[in-house]
């Protein structure tokens, strides 16, 4: 279930779960604006604390 087309965007340190990408959870570190497909919100996400992993995502479910 993608989070639903919100007014705000998340906020920055909102826990979330990425669909589809075999990580439990990220944190939102940036919103990036509507660059996805059909205008959907990317945002950049620390996946993984230690090694740092930060990756763009855009099918987030903010139900952690």
């Amino acid at each position: 279930m993608a989070t639903p087309n919100l007014i705000e965007p998340l906020k920055d340190g909102t826990v979330v779960k990425i669909l589809n990408s075999g990580y439990d959870r990220a944190e939102v570190v940036e919103y990036r604006g509507p660059l996805g497909p059909k205008g959907a919100r990317v945002y950049r996400v620390l996946a993984v604390k230690k090694p740092r992993l930060y990756m763009e995502s855009w099918k987030i479910s903010s139900k952690c």
